[in-house]
């Protein structure tokens, strides 16, 4: 009978759910007001753009463009409000709005949380209700 190993067994990295959040525009500048527009707001940690090319069917045309994938990191509490404020900013008439719960390191996911604390903790206090006499 051969003895039990004593190495140590490798445990899995602990991973969080994050969302997220991809949409597409046109060009770098409007890409950068969506970014600043989110980051400001703090309902993003992270807003990230890449270049890519789209192929897709719109008003009865197949079109190609050039266009930027922004990608926003946030977490499910943020989400309803960036998807409105992506929905109000967005240059497009039909803006693509994707949401993707992804995994990513316990670490990355805490800074991510962190990151959108600040701005609830950056939002003026809400002054009671005067009751009328």
């Amino acid at each position: 009978m051969t003895p039990p190993s004593t190495a140590a067994t490798p445990t899995a990295p602990a991973l969080r759910e994050i969302l997220m959040v991809t949409t597409t525009v046109a060009t770098e500048a409007e890409a950068k007001r969506l970014a600043h527009a989110v980051l400001h707001a703090r309902l993003a940690a992270c807003v990230q753009v890449e270049p890519i090319t789209a192929y897709f069917h719109w008003e009865g045309a197949l079109e190609e463009c050039r266009e930027l994938r922004v990608a926003c990191k946030t977490a499910a509490s943020a989400m309803p409000a960036l998807m409105a404020l992506l929905r109000k900013q967005h240059p497009y008439t039909l803006p693509q709005l994707v949401v993707q719960p992804v995994q990513a390191s316990a670490e990355y996911g805490c800074w991510v949380d962190e990151q959108l604390v600040q701005q609830q903790q950056q939002q003026p206090a809400r002054q009671p209700a005067m009751a009328m006499a």
